[in-house]
């Protein structure tokens, strides 16, 4: 009963954070920590976006975060927060100048990393999973996030051939579920997936994530709107059992950001 109660009152108040999206938050509350988290997709349906405004809603609320997007500059990711700050579409230099926007840009980005709540990191080359290891535990550990968002997991074993990946990322899927569960801090990765709707490479990947969110988007739809909007399902919730549709965000060209459509 001793080891029950010191472990109960040890553990935080808050154990997730809700993610912004009502539809989403009804099957898994929010974001776990403690837990490893799966946002799954073919390319090109909007993954990264998503992931973008789940960042945006945790520095709104005050959550330290740290945050690695391989695809993009540190300054592209930074100007797509930017733009959900600002509501619109600030995301590249000849646009801020164009709509003299500087001064703005430039409050957006001290609100944004106010209170040290926000860290941008990355692999360099010949850096993989050790790396992205030590990074975690640096950022929960010295700087006190509460959440951790990187992209892709795929990547994060560039340049070996396909039975090594899948090994390597294997490997990583169970040590990123023990870290989170260690630290308790929330991991949140993206996974592209192939023509089976399964996280390429490895299936580790889903079967070790708590919650899997998968993302859909008919990309040829006639209608325009629905080619903008990204639906959203819960493949797995280990933490909460809820499953099925949760959702949908509508993507707005004009000002590069995202909205929940109820």
């Amino acid at each position: 009963t001793d080891q029950f109660l010191s472990l109960y009152n040890d553990t935080p108040e808050h154990q997730y954070v809700e993610t912004g999206i009502v539809a989403l938050d009804d099957k898994i509350l929010g974001l776990m920590q403690g837990h490893f988290t799966v946002i799954k997709a073919p390319t090109g349906i909007g993954k990264t976006e998503v992931m973008r405004f789940l960042e945006y809603n945790m520095l709104q609320k005050g959550i330290p975060i740290a945050a690695w997007h391989l695809e993009e500059t540190k300054l592209r990711s930074l100007l797509g927060l930017v733009s959900y700050d600002c509501k619109e579409n600030l995301t590249r230099r000849d646009l801020i100048d164009e709509k003299k926007a500087h001064d703005r840009v430039v409050k957006s980005i001290e609100s944004l990393t106010k209170d040290e709540n926000f860290y941008q990191f990355y692999l360099g080359d010949g850096q993989g999973t050790e790396e992205l290891l030590e990074q975690i535990r640096f950022f929960r550990e010295a700087c006190g996030v509460r959440y951790v968002f990187f992209e892709p997991i795929q990547d994060v074993v560039a340049g070996k051939n396909e039975a090594s990946k899948e090994e390597i990322l294997a490997d990583l899927s169970v040590r990123l579920s023990k870290i989170a569960a260690e630290l308790n801090v929330g991991i949140v990765t993206i996974a592209h997936t192939n023509d089976d709707g399964d996280p390429k490479y490895c299936k580790m990947i889903g079967q070790r994530a708590s919650v899997i969110i998968d993302l859909s988007r008919d990309k040829e739809s006639d209608d325009v709107e629905e080619r903008n909007t990204t639906h959203i399902t819960v493949q797995k919730n280990r933490p909460c059992s809820e499953e099925g549709r949760a959702g949908k965000m509508r993507f707005n060209p004009d000002t590069f950001t995202l909205r929940e459509v109820i």
